[in-house]
Formats: structure tokens, sequence, C-alpha cells
């Protein structure tokens, strides 16, 4: 033949081996993880066989949130979740998937709408108590700071008005905090976000 067209076509038996020198489409995956790469055209001399980590049979393409792998001597189209944030069902806090493959047992794609949010086993639901144990615990915490706060005041004048020397204005002031640290001690924090906070003097 006195033009050659195209170019000569590698064929290998069957133990993997070249017998007619030639060009390949081969495709090649990662070592590690046995995932798709890439196809390349590589020239493989009489004798020789494919380079480690790569194949002659073409895998099938594929959509959007799956990956092409090899195992087995064999394509798989495993889901690909990769780059996506999933939600620990038992905190809600989230994560980001870096494997191929399937969610991990107690994760989910679904994104909980708060912090209070709980796992039903199907899909995140609102739980009021821990909403309200929020709260409440909260409350604890501010009346609490709040309290002190009205203790140092008051200890300071009634040293004062103890040792007669309190102005007129340290005895009204005095008056008004402990009115004030009553009110804070009436405050009932099972209340929790319906509590209206009694104004500093």
């Amino acid at each position: 033949m006195k033009y050659q067209l195209q170019p000569e076509i590698a064929i290998l038996n069957e133990a993997g081996f070249t017998t007619t020198a030639g060009w390949a489409v081969i495709h090649n995956v990662d070592a590690n993880t046995g995932e798709y790469l890439t196809a390349t055209y590589q020239y493989l001399p009489i004798g020789v066989g494919l380079p480690a980590h790569a194949y002659l049979d073409a895998p099938k393409n594929v959509e959007d949130g799956q990956a092409i792998v090899r195992q087995e001597n064999q394509w798989i189209y495993p889901n690909d979740f990769r780059g996506q944030k999933i939600y620990s069902i038992k905190t809600g806090i989230e994560s980001t998937m870096t494997k191929i493959g399937e969610i991990e047992k107690g994760f989910t794609l679904s994104k909980p709408s708060s912090e209070f949010d709980s796992w039903d086993g199907e899909k995140w639901v609102l739980d009021t108590n821990k909403q309200h144990n929020y709260y409440v615990n909260r409350a604890i915490s501010q009346k609490s700071q709040l309290i002190s706060e009205a203790n140092e005041k008051i200890s300071y004048l009634q040293d004062a008005l103890d040792a007669e020397i309190a102005t007129e204005q340290e005895i009204l002031a005095l008056n008004q905090w402990k009115k004030y640290r009553v009110e804070l001690n009436r405050i009932d924090v099972e209340q929790a976000d319906k509590i209206q906070w009694p104004e500093k003097p």
C-alpha cells in the first residue's frame, strides 16, 4: 500500500501483550482509588503490555453526581457527592463530602433549618424541648450575671449607709438597686424568651 492513511492499531493477545505494534487508546485510573483520570494515545511496541493502571476498554459516560471507578477489572459507576455539604444527624454539624460513594451512615444531605432541629429518622423537625432548654439556660446565665452586678452595687452603697456617710443620692440609689434585685429574683427562668427584664437603676 503506497500510503498509510490510518495509524497502525496495536493488537494485544489474551495475556495482555502486544502482538502487533501500533497505537492504542488507553484509559488511565488513579493508582490509589481506581478513579478514572483520562484517555490517552500510546504507542505499544511488540511484546509489551499496557502501563500500570491503564485499560483498553472504555467506560461509559456518566452524569453529574456519578464517578467512574475501576474495580475488580470492570468499570463501576458509584454516586459521587464530593464537595457537597453533609450534616450529622446527631449534632447537625456541617462537613464536606470528600470520598466517592454513598453518604456515610449518620449523615444526610438535608440541612437543618435551625440549631434546635432534631432528626426524626427521615427529616429534620423542630425540637421544642431543645429550644426551650436553650432559652432557659441563657436566662439562668443572664439572671445570675445581673444579680451579681446588683449585689456589687448594693454592697458598696450599703457600706456607705452603715458608715453613716451616704449622700441622699446614694441612699436613693441603694433603694433602687434593692428593688431591682428583688425584681430580678422574682423572674421565672422557665418563661425563657418571654421574660421582661427589669430596667437597671
